[in-house]
């Protein structure tokens, strides 16, 4: 026999529709809402499953009213809603139960109406000690995130959103990689490992991270405060490097002069693209590039970096397209991650744990490569080993000059 469908969300979102309605008429229909339009039907564009919870991360419709409220609901069976209400994308629904699938959906409400997004369906699954939604990753096979760069808002986890036009495939890049599996699917980080350049370069490297009237400040003279590899690559310094990739480009000082990042920053119903060059700063003081070349290819998979998985670019800004392996507060275990960074829009970027310690995977992230959590209830960026490894969108607004 066909189990009926849940009725309690669309009931719910029935009364969210009639409720305001019937406050107007009671007002008379005359009073300050009349000039107030409902607001347009939200886009939900993932539902994310966690431990006993799900997030909901939408965007905001383009027609109709502003909404003042959303409301994120998720309904198993007749009797068992969770209903959470919240300002602004991603809206995380809690108290689910492990196992059982929920139909969700976001509504948003003014005083004039509210307007109901389509569902999706989700099914919250309990972590297992040391992983979150994957206990372990398989550095052997991880996947080539080429495929997953868009220029449009992305529609579910784990994808790069890139602005238009910032890559070409014409662009000059290194040659086919021994560590890219045939087909040129999969990679494998621990034979890529074995061509990184070599070198114990020491910089004097400067950096600051500075609060003032709730504003962040990083400045810096852009070196890193590890050793690195000694770039430009060449066939005498690391030949097995320059098997692949001749980086022409040696590591020089680039000043780090980023101010007005926002302590509180909001998180945006529509992400912004990531363009070109710096996206965020890594407390070791060199910069956080986005996960592509200028090819548009998976830049972690093709690059050679140096064991710190860093190289210069053009101006000799030495920068990581991934979580820095040198000079970072190590992550402990059962422990959620330190923060390690921070992007252009002023959200912290954090390690590869999460809550107790598990390790993160992109499901359990938004379409930005972020979320909140019990440990940090501010909306942050998680660093992971698969594509898009750091940041996948800006979720506020990135400041105007961040190079």
């Amino acid at each position: 026999m066909t189990k009926a469908p849940s009725r309690a969300v669309p009931l719910l979102r029935h009364l969210l529709q009639v409720v305001p309605l019937l406050m107007v008429a009671a007002c008379g229909g005359n009073g300050s809402s009349s000039s107030v339009t409902a607001p347009g039907v939200p886009t939900l564009n993932s539902a994310t499953a966690g431990d006993g919870q799900a997030v909901l991360a939408f965007t905001a419709s383009t027609s109709g009213g502003t909404a003042t409220t959303y409301n994120g609901d998720c309904s198993a069976n007749a009797t068992t809603t969770r209903s959470v209400t919240g300002s602004s994308s991603p809206i995380t629904v809690t108290g689910m139960t492990n196992g059982t699938t929920y139909t969700c959906g976001v509504t948003a409400i003014n005083s004039a109406g509210s307007a109901s997004s389509e569902s999706k369906t989700v099914t919250p699954a309990a972590t297992s000690s040391g992983g979150g939604t994957s206990t372990t990753v398989d550095t052997t096979a991880l996947p080539v995130g080429t495929s997953k760069m868009v220029e449009t808002v992305p529609t579910d986890v784990g994808y790069l959103y890139k602005c238009v036009n910032t890559t070409s495939s014409t662009n000059p890049g290194n040659i086919a990689q021994g560590w890219i599996s045939t087909d040129g699917t999969t990679w494998n980080l621990q034979t890529k490992s074995l061509y990184a350049v070599t070198g114990a370069v020491s910089w004097a490297s400067t950096f600051t991270n500075t609060i003032a009237n709730a504003a962040r400040s990083l400045a810096g003279n852009g070196l890193p405060s590890h050793t690195t590899g000694i770039f430009p690559i060449t066939n005498a310094t690391s030949p097995q490097a320059y098997q692949y990739d001749h980086n022409p480009n040696s590591i020089l000082t680039n000043t780090v002069a980023w101010s007005g990042l926002s302590t509180n920053p909001t998180v945006n119903a529509t992400p912004t693209c990531l363009s070109t060059g710096a996206v965020g700063i890594f407390l070791n003081g060199a910069r956080m590039f986005a996960a592509f070349d200028a090819k548009g290819r998976d830049a972690r998979a093709w690059e050679v970096t140096d064991a710190c998985e860093g190289h210069p670019q053009d101006k000799g800004a030495y920068h990581y397209h991934s979580m820095p392996k040198c000079g970072l507060a190590a992550d402990v275990t059962g422990q959620h991650s330190a923060v390690i960074g921070y992007a252009a829009d002023g959200f912290a970027v954090y390690g590869m744990q999460g809550d107790g310690g598990k390790t993160i995977a992109n499901a359990d992230l938004d379409i930005c490569h972020g979320h909140t959590d019990t440990s940090v209830t501010q909306y942050h960026y998680h660093t992971t080993e698969t594509f898009p490894y750091t940041i996948g969108c800006y979720r506020g607004t990135p400041i105007t000059s961040h190079n």
